[in-house]
């Protein structure tokens, strides 16, 4: 198989606490692949490090260990103006449209703004690319004289994939990206990044705490817990049979559709507070809230296999029955 676009290994970004000078443990050896053309779900609670991931990916966070290879090279090695070039590849989708979009600037000065800061220095190539981005992204070229202020969330977020689009990456990290819209228009997003992969090849790394949503796009799923990885897999073996007591706590709570089954179904309610990372628990860092926790969950929990491709950070995932732990 060819080399992932992106691969990251051991990665480790901390920080120090300015009142205790003690070091929160946001990510703490993270590991995961993107492939070429691929969307890839991170999915976890809020806290557990998987903004701080994206955003040490892009360049936006220091790294304190590890690496993250794009095309082959360490991004965390590269400097200067080779570096920046690199990275440009790498373009990141914010949570909230409005704050990332100027509000004294139209869509056609924002998006003409990017293609110069890009290289793009003939003023006709760059209205004409103008309307080719606006299209990209289904929106109308009429939008061009609009501000932010007079769009809806769907259109802002829209423009600002049609800004990302100006550096021609091959890999967007999607952080939240439409957990600020409307429930109706989350889906036409959603589409809207199928599309690029399917019409640009682009990878993409949505994240995201809302596993409907990564669901109906991802074609695998990472889910993360207090800085570490818990379970890897592809979307179908990860939400039909989770491995993970923490991937079924999170699971347990997606609304279904069908009523009877969403009467019938066994909710499972976890205890206690996610624990601090400047001070996460020994061994398995989810048996202070697992159900299943017994004495060895004190130690290190190994990486086990639990199929092609999936695997959970688990003492008893090779034991239990999937989807019953």
């Amino acid at each position: 198989m060819p080399e992932p676009i992106l691969r990251v290994t051991d990665l480790k970004t901390h920080f120090r606490d300015s009142r205790t000078g003690a070091d929160i443990r946001a990510c703490d050896g993270v590991s995961l692949d993107l492939n070429a053309g691929e969307i890839v779900g991170l999915v976890g609670e809020s806290g557990c490090g998987k903004s701080t991931l994206g955003r040490t990916i892009v360049g936006l966070e220091r790294a304190r260990s590890g690496s993250i290879r794009f095309k082959g090279q360490d991004l965390l090695a590269l400097r200067g103006k080779t570096g920046a070039a690199t990275r440009r590849e790498i373009q990141y989708i914010f949570q909230d449209p409005l704050s990332s979009l100027s509000p004294r600037q139209t869509v056609g000065e924002a998006l003409d703004e990017a293609l110069i800061i890009n290289g793009e220095g003939n003023r006709a190539a760059r209205q004409a690319r103008v309307l080719e981005l606006l299209a990209a992204v289904s929106l109308p070229a009429q939008l061009v004289h609009r501000y932010a202020r007079e769009m809806s969330g769907g259109q802002r977020q829209r423009v600002c994939i049609a800004r990302a689009l100006a550096a021609d990456p091959k890999v967007l990290v999607c952080d939240e990206p439409v957990s600020s819209l409307d429930v109706s228009i989350r889906a036409q997003v959603m589409n809207l990044f199928l599309k690029l992969r399917d019409d640009l090849g682009m990878a993409c790394l949505l994240i995201a705490h809302d596993l409907a949503i990564v669901r109906l796009a991802a074609q695998r799923v990472y889910v993360m817990y207090l800085g570490k990885i818990m379970e890897e897999g592809q979307s179908a073996d990860l939400y039909g049979q989770p491995a993970h007591p923490y991937t079924q706590a999170l699971l347990s709570a997606v609304p279904l559709t069908n009523p009877d089954d969403e009467q019938a179904r066994r909710r499972i309610l976890l205890s206690g507070d996610v624990p601090s990372p400047m001070n996460p628990p020994s061994g398995c860092r989810f048996r202070t809230r697992c159900p299943a926790a017994r004495a060895v969950c004190e130690t290190a929990p190994p990486m086990v296999q639990r199929g092609a491709g999936h695997v959970a950070l688990c003492h008893f995932a090779a034991d239990a029955p999937l989807g019953a732990l």
